[in-house]
């Protein structure tokens, strides 16, 4: 881990430096990368890449409607989307994976929670504790619940339906720890207080990157947070690499 990055959570943390390092174990040269959905510099912070962030909203580089990116066939070299798949309702997600390996001239990497029975509900359960304690729901966690996480079987289905000539599927984290220190900063931040400002002091620390393992596996666990899924162009003359807990640190 560098050190620059220790005191940022773990959960963004995780997926910007998962993907990073995905990019970087290409044997073949990844030098432009889009970041679909991303903001302005978050994933250039984790790669020597060049970055360019394409948004619904101001927050990125550039700005697009939402459907098809504004941007050539292959005009970069890997198109990354992190936490964005599931913002999107499920008829659209085959359809925008499809739109990324369009403008990726040799590899998508897709991370987003993953859709356990467990972690759907346990999501539902956070959203219903956020409208309480601040009296409307949570924008993010709104959607999740709306449209469902990616399970394994849709996960399969994106693969599929991609037209991707390989791929690889990672999974990392553990919903129960995302979600804790999630119900213990919302908590903290509506009590007041010396109490309420030692409570946030504390779940801050906890939650940063430093204090907490990353661990990736070929195959989720009773409480994986997220996946990984990296797909390549049929272009592509190299094969995936093995399960990423052997390389990706």
């Amino acid at each position: 881990m560098n050190p620059k990055h220790w005191l940022i959570s773990y959960d963004f943390f995780e997926r910007h430096h998962v993907t990073a390092q995905l990019i970087r174990k290409r044997s073949c040269s990844i030098a432009r990368v889009l970041d679909v959905g991303g903001r302005a510099g978050l994933l250039a912070g984790f790669t020597h890449c060049l970055v360019t962030s394409v948004n619904i909203d101001a927050s990125a580089d550039v700005r697009y409607d939402g459907q098809r990116l504004p941007f050539a066939a292959n005009a970069f070299d890997a198109v990354t989307a992190i936490d964005t798949l599931e913002h999107l309702p499920r008829a659209q997600r085959v359809g925008f994976v499809r739109e990324c390996l369009r403008v990726s001239a040799k590899a998508v990497i897709i991370a987003a929670p993953f859709g356990s029975p467990g972690h759907a509900e346990s999501e539902a359960w956070l959203n219903r504790l956020y409208t309480a304690l601040t009296g409307a729901p949570h924008r993010y966690l709104s959607e999740h619940v709306q449209f469902g996480l990616p399970g394994l079987a849709e996960v399969q289905e994106l693969i599929e339906g991609s037209g991707a000539s390989a791929w690889q599927l990672l999974f990392a984290g553990d919903y129960r720890r995302e979600a804790a220190y999630f119900a213990a900063a919302a908590r903290a931040a509506v009590s007041g207080g010396a109490l309420t400002k030692l409570g946030i002091l504390w779940v801050h620390a906890k939650s940063r990157a430093i204090f907490n393992r990353l661990h990736l596996s070929e195959r989720p666990l009773p409480h994986t947070n997220r996946f990984y899924l990296e797909l390549l162009k049929p272009c592509t003359t190299s094969s995936p690499a093995g399960p990423a807990s052997s390389g990706v640190t």
